[in-house]
């Protein structure tokens, strides 16, 4: 180990590791006002390199986000540092993930539990924790994950979901006298389009001839900028056949729209404009509030109600899969228990 300090009274770490690929390296680093900082920077760096599990936490997070970075999506790894830093962070940082036990665990899981926060974030925050320590030991020599011997809290889904009727929807849009926001919550009702979908929309994604609406692309801000990504999944990639009024529509929309070129994207709004809006209308129409993505399970109960099948209901809302549709969606399916006797009656 190697501190000393500098001409201007700083001081400054300067040492030799081996990287990943065994190659020895030489660090330096200036600029601690104290040699303990100095000698606390040199020891956190070398335990990140060693695969040392004496690291502290705060180490681990760093460590954890920066191989993130590469396998998630810009807007996952914003929500996901967001959470760690604000839910968990303040709890653990400057704890070495070795020293860490369940019983901490149990004590963190029961404080976020009275903070009164709703039981599917304490499920999703709990899992973040999970796979922090999953990787700690998978890369890091971490001997157990504490947070699997404790368990998960709070839940998967929600209690309850916020939906229109179809009446509910049309009293809605008599009220909206605002040609784009009539045109964008008409496709999010009658497409089941996630917010981010809706607003990547160009006019070149749209088959008005055939009648179908190609999703391969989703807009969403990060850091204050706004980007184009992937879908959500794989399965978000689809074509959606749209009823042959809301092609009409869009083709009436497109019209009106002053040196508009295919290529540009159909709305100009951002996602909190169209939550200011939906209360306006909600307000004027007397309509229950509901959130802009409650016209995706809307759209869904519409399809539920007119009798599809899940399988067809898990396509066009580009689930993953069709056990997705029926967690989410399997409530609002009618009990055919009583069809059931019915039918086998006739055998007696």
């Amino acid at each position: 180990m190697s501190v000393n300090k500098m001409s201007n009274g700083k001081w400054y770490c300067s040492f030799y590791y081996t990287d990943w690929q065994g190659n020895r390296k030489r660090k330096k680093k200036e600029g601690f006002t104290t040699q303990r900082e100095a000698k606390a920077y040199e020891s956190d760096f070398l335990n990140k390199m060693t695969q040392n599990c004496d690291m502290t936490f705060s180490n681990l997070v760093k460590l954890y986000l920066e191989d993130s970075a590469t396998r998630l999506k810009p807007t996952t790894l914003q929500s996901k540092t967001y959470t760690i830093n604000n839910r968990i962070a303040p709890y653990f940082n400057d704890i070495p993930i070795s020293d860490v036990t369940p019983a901490m665990i149990r004590n963190w899981q029961n404080e976020l539990i009275n903070s009164g926060v709703a039981p599917t974030t304490q499920h999703t925050v709990n899992g973040i924790l999970s796979a922090l320590f999953n990787f700690a030991v998978k890369y890091y020599n971490l001997p157990f994950n504490p947070v699997a011997r404790v368990g998960s809290i709070g839940k998967t889904k929600g209690t309850s979901m916020n939906f229109w009727t179809l009446e509910e929807y049309k009293q809605f849009m008599a009220c909206v006298d605002e040609p784009i926001y009539k045109m964008i919550f008409e496709l999010l009702f009658f497409t089941g389009l996630r917010c981010g979908e809706l607003l990547a929309l160009t006019y070149n994604d749209i088959d008005a001839e055939k009648g179908i609406l190609t999703v391969n692309k989703s807009l969403a801000k990060v850091k204050g900028k706004t980007i184009i990504q992937t879908p959500k999944t794989a399965k978000s990639k689809r074509k959606i056949t749209l009823p042959r009024f809301v092609v009409e529509h869009l083709q009436e929309y497109v019209k009106h729209l002053y040196g508009y070129k295919p290529s540009e994207h159909l709305f100009w709004v951002d996602k909190y404009a169209l939550a200011k809006r939906i209360d306006k209308y909600c307000k004027l129409s007397g309509v229950k509030k509901i959130r802009i993505h409650d016209l995706r399970h809307s759209h869904a109960s519409l399809l539920i109600h007119l009798g599809f099948t899940p399988t067809l209901i898990a396509d066009r809302l580009g689930h993953e899969n069709v056990t997705t549709t029926l967690n989410t969606y399997g409530h609002l399916y009618p009990n055919k228990q009583n069809e059931v006797a019915e039918t086998l009656e006739q055998f007696n």
